[in-house]
């Protein structure tokens, strides 16, 4: 199987939270695979193992909602005949796992990516018809069944106001599909970062510096009036990267609103730079990761 595809979303520029979004199938250096909707790779063993050790409580529905169950069913098709097309054995397996609970179940143990269903509501404020997140990256899955789009991402400073979260609603239920990434830094690998996984680095004890990136993509599903948001998580060692990137990340974290990064609770560049330094004096030669000059 392939090795996984290396994106590096980080601009030098300073961060702000927006849509970003751009047309799916954008060629951002991975030829074939960005053009693919569900992304298979080498590391796939590891994921289904954390995916499959992940609380059930990762998985909330929305069942008092009109729509939600209509929303729900236009997901598991298209999920179904899209990985039909671009990754049968996946299919394969989630219909044998006579472990899952049921089809999204299956669909969720099968996956590298995490999934959420969004219904657009009346008012286009958005409400989760479903999610499955089992990687979070520092939020809560489980306290947002039925939450409106706006409430899901009300803790991001500055990332929409009222009416540009029902704008970027109405572009995910009636337009693309899309793509954006987003990332952060991590004091580790693991792909859970949910608030209260058991155990794990910080940045008091670090195991590592890795770039953690999240490739979204939104899919419309009209004749629902919902759209379907699939989440895959990659990590890249911060030794994997070029002098150039790492130097990109250095001026990232140099630039980033303080408020943003409390948020992403990410070190300041001068701390990193330390604890880069503190890491390659403990190292083997070989392993040695140096800030840029």
């Amino acid at each position: 199987m392939a090795p996984k595809a290396r994106y590096f979303p980080v601009s030098p520029e300073p961060l702000r939270m927006v849509a970003g979004l751009r047309r799916f199938g954008t060629d951002f250096g991975q030829l074939e695979r960005d053009r693919q909707f569900f992304q298979l790779d080498d590391e796939r063993p590891r994921y289904l193992e954390a995916k499959r050790s992940a609380p059930p409580e990762r998985r909330v529905w929305d069942h008092a909602t009109p729509g939600a169950t209509a929303a729900r069913a236009a997901a598991l098709n298209w999920m179904r005949e899209t990985l039909a097309r671009e990754a049968p054995q996946v299919l394969q397996d989630a219909d044998r796992d006579v472990q899952a609970r049921d089809p999204f179940d299956a669909l969720a143990r099968a996956l590298q990516e995490d999934f959420c269903v969004l219904q657009r509501g009346d008012d286009w404020a958005g409400s989760a018809a479903l999610i499955d997140v089992r990687f979070p990256t520092g939020w809560r899955p489980e306290r947002l069944s039925g939450a409106s789009f706006e409430a899901i991402h009300g803790p991001v400073p500055g990332f929409a106001t009222a009416d540009q979260a029902r704008s970027m609603v109405r572009a995910m239920v009636e337009r693309g599909p899309f793509v954006r990434f987003v990332w952060t830094l991590t004091p580790e690998d693991r792909l859970d970062r949910h608030p209260e996984a058991a155990g794990g680095a910080s940045w008091a004890r670090p195991a590592g510096v890795w770039l953690r990136v999240e490739r979204q993509v939104t899919l419309p599903l009209l004749a629902a009036r919902a759209g379907l948001f699939l989440i895959r998580v990659y990590h890249y060692g911060l030794n994997e990267l070029s002098p150039e990137q790492r130097a990109c990340v250095f001026s990232a974290l140099s630039h980033m609103p303080e408020e943003l990064r409390r948020y992403k609770n990410l070190p300041t560049a001068e701390a990193l730079a330390q604890l880069l330094c503190a890491q390659a004096d403990a190292a083997p030669p070989r392993a040695r990761v140096t800030p840029p000059a």
